[in-house]
């Protein structure tokens, strides 16, 4: 397995300044954020002549892309913006080989809706997949949708109800470990049943109250086994990129260093590698 990091961390920091740091902080990869709110950080933020750079970059500190984030959710109940998700993925695809992702490019992206919806709207979620996959089909990518603590898809038994029945290859998950730990499931469950589902991960830090509100938190200063978690990743066969992520609601906060965050995500993500002896690589 390798340590990726993901841009959406680094809001105000350039892309052609976050590569080379990423790297010499000792990253393997980087998840590209896509988000109007980050610098330059849309396809047309992103001319010929910057993805070449940008690629070369890439290229020259040995990083590899497993994955682009995606601002916004999948399920839109206003065709308008549906549309729009769509137009934005196809443009990523594009971008993607652009920049030298391998094939075909992982698109991640939140399932979107409310937990409290989940049965009002898990069938227009299923439509909603099978028109991702279309697309998918046409433009040569895959779209990992992520679930998340709060969301209508926020549990084991919804994903895999869901990428059932929508049942396509092109359609599969990015895996954020906190937010099955946020719903109470235990590492080791949650990774034995998602693994096969899985295109892409992250991995951050929560930290639970007695009164059911959470802590979003940089990894190592919460309550989530990274020990276990890795050990369990490795059991089940898996050998890609553990992606770091920082929340929102770390980076948002006034005092926020980029660098320092990702030097320390990195110290505490690669000395739980060491602790639960699982090779890099």
């Amino acid at each position: 397995m390798k340590i990726a990091y993901g841009t959406y961390a680094m809001p105000t920091v350039p892309l052609e300044d976050a590569f080379p740091a990423l790297a010499k902080m000792g990253y393997e990869g980087v998840e590209l954020f896509i988000g109007p709110k980050h610098d330059r950080a849309m396809p047309q933020d992103m001319d010929a002549a910057r993805r070449k750079h940008l690629r070369s970059l890439l290229q020259d500190s040995n990083l590899a892309m497993p994955a682009m984030m995606i601002v916004g959710g999948l399920y839109q109940p206003d065709p308008t913006a549906r549309q729009a998700n769509l137009d934005l993925m196809a443009r990523c695809a594009q971008l993607g080989r652009d920049l030298g992702m391998r094939e075909p490019p992982v698109l991640a992206m939140g399932f979107g809706g409310r937990t409290a919806d989940w049965d009002t709207i898990k069938g227009d979620l299923v439509e909603t997949l099978a028109a991702y996959a279309e697309l998918g089909e046409r433009e040569d990518f895959v779209v990992a949708g992520e679930a998340h603590c709060n969301a209508a898809v926020d549990r084991s038994e919804r994903i895999t109800w869901l990428l059932d029945t929508v049942s396509h290859p092109r359609v599969r998950l990015h895996f954020d470990i906190v937010h099955l730990f946020l719903a109470g499931e235990e590492i080791e469950d949650a990774v034995r049943v998602l693994l096969p589902y899985t295109a892409h991960t992250h991995i951050t830090d929560a930290r639970r109250h007695a009164d059911g509100t959470f802590e979003l938190l940089l990894l190592g200063d919460g309550e989530l086994d990274s020990v276990a978690y890795l050990r369990a990743m490795k059991d089940n066969g898996w050998n890609d990129f553990i992606t770091l992520e920082v929340s929102t609601r770390v980076w948002s906060q006034e005092g926020y260093d980029p660098y320092e965050a990702a030097r320390y995500c990195y110290r505490n993500l690669s000395g739980a590698f060491e602790a639960a002896g699982v090779p890099r690589g």
